[in-house]
């Protein structure tokens, strides 16, 4: 507020000492202020569970975060949400980790890039009695004392798609398997699945490449379209991520063959679903991320609380068609939103 001029007539001694009483009351209202919003912030720190994903602007793991927040405004506790930019930025990852540690925040919800990088910043987080959930793909650290995995059931998503593929090509034909990662446990899981359902199941279906996974959409775009330019009789398109989903769907688009190659992929995507109600994509099978957000929260909140709760938690994957795209179910499973397609 901005004070008035100074009167000109005579004044008592103690009106002189008014201002300094003043500006004195000022300076320790201040500094009560400043002390009160420290010991908000250092007790907040305490109720806050870092979610660190793999990536940001990917629709897998909103929903997980919409499951994480609703369940933690349950349990009295907020999330932090952040992520890289990248999907293989694995330094960024550590460095999310290593500030959630110096924040002392009550948990950490983890879906790493890269399966061993993570051991040390981990270990160190456990160490500081900070409960960890690992979602997306595991670590090499043994579940318990204060570790936990909640993860899609890989090995029933490779049979799955195995299976819908084998369906859709009648048991026999020529695919394309793309975004095949050694370096995260969940996505080989995946990948051994699936081969080992179609030699099985379905022999007279062949794989005529097999391409490792793309960190960034422009580069899954060219693998795709040089597979497809080295295949023109290619019948289908497998895909294990997201992100070499959208590259074949784009590599489709622009060789104009979304009607004759099959598109397969895992993990949800927005573009993906609206190949899928255009008829450009025949099925994703998509994680459950909004069941594995509220899970993985489930935990920290019962850790923290020294409740028990199960070290390994599997969840089901989705089929997702044409024919269900716009159940309430299934949009819940993509945004965290039950109520039907937007």
């Amino acid at each position: 507020m901005k004070l008035g001029p100074i009167s000109r007539l005579p004044k008592r001694k103690s009106q002189r000492y008014l201002p300094l009483v003043a500006l004195g009351i000022t300076v320790l209202i201040s500094i009560v202020c400043l002390v009160a919003l420290r010991g908000v912030f250092a007790a907040g720190s305490g109720q806050t569970i870092a979610f660190i994903a793999q990536t940001t602007g990917n629709e897998l793991w909103e929903a997980a975060h919409t499951g994480a927040r609703k369940a933690a405004s349950r349990d009295g506790f907020r999330i932090y949400w952040n992520a890289p930019t990248r999907s293989d930025d694995v330094e960024r990852q550590i460095e999310l980790i290593e500030s959630a540690i110096r924040q002392k925040d009550a948990g950490l919800v983890i879906a790493p890039a890269q399966y061993l990088a993570l051991i040390s910043p981990l270990r160190e987080a456990l160490a500081r009695h900070i409960p960890v959930a690992v979602v997306g793909s595991s670590v090499p650290i043994p579940p318990g004392n204060g570790l936990v995995f909640v993860l899609n059931d890989d090995g029933a998503m490779g049979q799955m798609a195995a299976r819908r593929i084998g369906v859709l090509l009648h048991g026999s034909g020529s695919i394309a398997l793309l975004g095949v990662n050694p370096n995260l446990t969940g996505n080989w899981i995946r990948y051994k699945s699936f081969e080992s359902t179609l030699a099985i199941e379905f022999p007279h279906i062949s794989i005529a490449e097999r391409k490792t996974s793309s960190p960034t959409f422009e580069e899954a775009a060219e693998n795709a379209e040089q597979i497809l330019l080295r295949n023109p009789r290619l019948d289908a398109i497998v895909s294990l991520t997201s992100t070499d989903s959208e590259g074949a769907l784009t590599a489709l688009r622009l060789l104009h063959r979304t009607g004759s190659v099959r598109l397969l992929g895992c993990d949800q995507e927005l573009d993906l679903m609206e190949g899928i109600r255009q008829g450009e994509v025949d099925s994703i099978i998509a994680e459950n991320t909004y069941a594995i957000g509220q899970r993985a929260e489930e935990a920290i909140a019962a850790l923290r609380q020294g409740h028990p709760f199960d070290p390994t938690v599997l969840v089901p994957s989705v089929l997702i068609t044409r024919d269900n795209i716009d159940r309430p179910e299934i949009q819940q499973v993509l945004s965290g939103d039950s109520r039907g397609a937007q």
